[in-house]
């Protein structure tokens, strides 16, 4: 039987860093289709499909891409603070008279994006500052 790691350990906290990013990108995915088909199938304003449109709303999603895939704490981070204008733009097209059921994803893929990006940012910076306790102890030991 395989030995169980601390709660603390850096392993198990790598393990929930790497579980949380997975639920990260499929919610940045979601994010980023819901940005894509909002603009080209379920306009809701009765306003025109446009690239130039599509490119406002996709352009800083796409920004984070490779700090996204290089799992770079700081690049999340400021992932997290651009959606919370993608949460602000969702929240006030629920409340407007031409609302559609679409604004609903939209607003749920904004708070998974940043409630996965947190606590990826939590748990892969515990789990590297435990790495590095635990290399001190042994390069001192």
């Amino acid at each position: 039987m395989k030995p169980s790691t601390p709660k603390g350990s850096p392993e198990s906290l790598r393990a929930r860093a790497v579980l949380v990013k997975k639920a990260l990108w499929v919610s940045w995915g979601v994010m980023l289709a819901a940005a894509t088909l909002g603009t080209w199938v379920w306009r809701q304003d009765l306003r025109e499909p446009s690239i130039t449109i599509w490119l406002f709303k996709s352009l800083p999603l796409l920004a984070f891409l490779p700090g996204l895939w290089k799992g770079n704490d700081r690049s999340c981070a400021w992932l997290c603070f651009v959606v919370l204008m993608y949460f602000m733009v969702a929240v006030t097209d629920l409340m407007s008279p031409y609302a559609i059921w679409f604004n609903w994803i939209e607003m749920l893929s904004s708070v998974a994006v940043f409630v996965f990006g947190m606590l990826f940012i939590r748990w892969q910076s515990q789990a590297n500052r435990a790495q590095a306790a635990l290399n001190h102890q042994e390069d001192a030991g």
